[in-house]
C-alpha cells in the first residue's frame, strides 16, 4: 500500500491520460463509422436514382431512344422529354460523384439524345462531373450543323 500511496498522483495522471486517449479513439471511430454510413447511403441513393431512370426509360421508350427528337422538342411532349433527359443527368450526377467508372454508361445514354444535348438549348450540367461529361460528349459528338433546336 505504501507504493500506491507514494505513486497515487502518477497513477491518477496515467489513468486520466489513458481515459482521454480512449475517448479520442472512440470519437475517431465514431467519425469513421458515420462517414462510412453516409457513403453507403449516398451510393444506395445513386443506385436507386439510376434504377429509377432505367424504369422510366422502359416506360417511355420514345424518350429513351427517340426516333425524332425535333418532334419531341416541338410538340406537346417537349416538357416531358426535357424532364426525362434532366432525370438522366441527375442520375449521372449521383453516380459519377459516388462511384468511378460510370462515365461510359452515361455517355451511351446521352448518345441516344444527341439532337437535344447538342442543341443550343441543350443542358449544360449542374455539377462539375456532369458538365465535364457533357462537354466531352459535345466535343466528341456535336457538329456545327444541328438537326433541330429546342424552342
Amino acid at each position: 500500500m505504501s507504493w500506491l500511496g507514494r505513486n497515487a498522483n502518477a497513477i491518477e495522471a496515467l489513468a486520466a491520460t489513458v481515459t482521454a486517449l480512449v475517448a479520442v479513439a472512440a470519437l475517431i471511430g465514431v467519425k469513421f463509422q458515420l462517414d462510412e454510413t453516409g457513403r453507403q447511403q449516398t451510393a444506395a441513393a445513386a443506385r436507386d436514382a439510376y434504377r429509377g431512370h432505367l424504369a422510366l426509360a422502359v416506360t417511355q421508350p420514345a424518350f429513351a431512344a427517340p426516333q425524332n427528337t425535333c418532334a419531341l422538342l416541338q410538340g406537346e411532349t417537349a416538357t416531358s422529354y426535357v424532364a426525362f433527359v434532366d432525370h438522366l443527368l441527375y442520375s449521372a450526377e449521383l453516380m459519377l460523384t459516388t462511384e468511378a467508372g460510370w462515365a461510359p454508361t452515361f455517355t451511351d445514354h446521352i448518345g441516344a439524345n444527341t439532337d437535344y444535348i447538342c442543341s443550343e438549348n441543350g443542358p449544360e450540367g449542374d455539377t462539375t462531373e456532369v458538365r465535364s461529361l457533357l462537354t466531352q460528349f459535345k466535343t466528341d459528338t456535336c457538329f456545327a450543323t444541328l438537326t433541330c433546336a429546342a424552342e
